[in-house]
């Protein structure tokens, strides 16, 4: 799944891991749009076991997470807030 968000590209991976016991959900956030083209944040990683979270509660969690990253960069730049 991808979205956009504040000229970032959030795209979102998520599996179960190899015992089929957790998931695992991976962000990846880029830049996408005018002045934070060339940027690229850390990823996002979070690991939940599947009895006791649905998976989409884990991407909910994760996009938020990333959302987070993403505002914490633009506060961090005060030039571009």
């Amino acid at each position: 799944m991808a979205i956009e968000y504040r000229g970032f590209q959030i795209n979102v991976d998520t599996k179960a891991d190899a015992t089929d016991t957790q998931w695992l959900c991976r962000a990846d956030i880029h830049g996408a749009e005018g002045e934070v083209r060339e940027v690229a944040l850390p990823c996002v990683e979070l690991a939940f076991p599947k009895l006791k979270i649905d998976v989409l509660m884990v991407v909910s969690m994760v996009e938020h997470k990333a959302r987070q990253s993403v505002d914490e960069w633009y506060a961090a730049q005060p030039a571009m807030a």
